[in-house]
């Protein structure tokens, strides 16, 4: 049976994430919208053949066949700015930038209810350099020779093996959705603060763990006495595609030797969560402590919180790989406290941490450190996929603003809605 997706939003202002408005757009609307945009899909590439650019093509023989089959991989390959061609027709670009209260969302997997030529266009500019439209696209072994997902249904049972790439909710996160979640977090730092605040979202943990090391001592270097804060949002390593979320406090006068540290992993926080005993390791190797006294690791604060659920039974398609999601809230939530409460981060005991970093985190929690329920969690996170993918679409245009995140005046996104109209 299929359902309607709810969503978390108001038509202006502010969003407030606090309630849940009725969602009406329906099935029907959605396969209009799609017939609309599969049209200007056509009538574009029709528009590209008839000028005459492929040598040797006969347009009033083939050209109806050309246009169903291989004419829009064809005109990727001919041109390397075919997303961006695409996004300066009007009618495409309203339909490919649409908000999530004009998706369809569809059966228990909140599968988007994409037009055809839409899906092909996602899959065709994956296979291109910074063209990737975040979780839109289906992976390469998925894709038919023209840029269509491969329906498995229409496969043998013994050659479907459902995985998460199948889905919309549970492909992972690839580099252009973290380098968005990455920038997010960098404008909010920008945010006048006591003590400098720095987001480093570069290589695996242990990387960035090197980076603050390196930066507080050329902090030092430049004579800089005051404490800086480092907020790292990271994979764990390349063979540990989980993300983790730290906080440092660093006094340039040591830069061995971190004042605080503290680590927020989002599974199993009720326990120790799984990655702990790997990021005290690597904490010792990039800050080692002399033989003789304490490790350096010994100082690390938990700061966990009980978000992602993984492998508990539930089906792939229900799968929870957020993680770079609630990573990127607290770190958003972790910035903003070391902004407003310095002296909360500095020697603020954890519980206090904690409940303070979820406190602004409405998100994913009711009340400070009481999560939403599980529906709400992840329903949010099928909006924040969309989301992502409309702000990937909008980097690919100079001239528009790129569309806020979900915490940012949305206002100013439906503006970019009202320019295309």
């Amino acid at each position: 049976m299929q359902t309607v997706f709810r969503i978390v939003s108001e038509p202006a202002g502010l969003i407030r994430l606090d309630q849940t408005p009725v969602y009406t757009y329906s099935q029907k609307q959605a396969e209009e919208a799609n017939l609309a945009f599969d049209l200007a899909v056509r009538t574009f590439l029709r528009n590209w053949i008839d000028q005459g650019t492929i040598s040797g093509f006969h347009a009033d023989t083939d050209a109806d066949a050309f246009i169903e089959q291989g004419a829009l991989r064809s005109f990727f390959q001919h041109h390397e700015d075919a997303l961006e061609q695409l996004l300066r027709n009007d009618a495409i670009a309203r339909h490919l930038l649409r908000s999530v209260h004009e998706v369809y969302f569809q059966n228990d997997a909140y599968e988007p209810l994409l037009a055809q030529f839409e899906r092909r266009i996602y899959n065709v500019a994956a296979h291109r350099e910074h063209r990737e439209v975040p979780f839109r696209y289906s992976p390469p072994s998925r894709q038919s020779d023209y840029g269509d997902t491969v329906d498995t249904s229409h496969l043998p049972a013994d050659q479907v093996r459902e995985d998460i790439g199948m889905y919309f909710g549970t492909r992972r996160s690839d580099t252009t959705a973290l380098t968005i979640l990455g920038d997010q977090l960098r404008r909010e730092a920008l945010a006048p603060a006591s003590l400098p605040i720095h987001v480093v979202t570069e290589g695996y943990m242990d990387e960035s763990l090197r980076a603050v090391r390196a930066a507080t001592e050329q902090a030092s270097l430049d004579d800089d006495d005051r404490l800086h804060i480092f907020i790292i949002q990271r994979r764990h390593a390349a063979d540990d595609r989980h993300l983790g979320a730290a906080l440092l406090v660093m006094n340039p006068q040591q830069p061995d030797r971190p004042c605080r540290l503290i680590f927020c992993d989002t599974l199993n926080p009720s326990g120790t969560p799984p990655w702990w005993d790997k990021f005290k390791h690597k904490v010792d190797v990039v800050f080692p402590a002399p033989a003789n006294e304490t490790p350096v690791s010994a100082r690390l604060e938990d700061g966990s919180v009980n978000l992602q659920r993984l492998h508990d039974g539930v089906p792939v398609r229900h799968q929870d790989i957020d993680c770079a999601f609630y990573t990127a809230s607290i770190g958003r939530a972790l910035i903003q406290l070391a902004q407003a409460e310095p002296e909360l981060i500095l020697s603020g005991s954890i519980e206090a941490v904690r409940e303070a970093m979820t406190a602004r985190m409405p998100e994913y929690f009711d009340q400070p450190g009481q999560p939403k329920v599980p529906v709400a969690v992840r329903e949010e996170n099928i909006a924040r996929r969309w989301d992502t993918g409309r702000e990937a679409l909008c980097r690919l245009l100079p001239a528009m603003i790129t569309v806020p995140t979900r915490f940012i005046d949305f206002a100013a996104a439906t503006a970019v809605s009202a320019e295309l109209a």
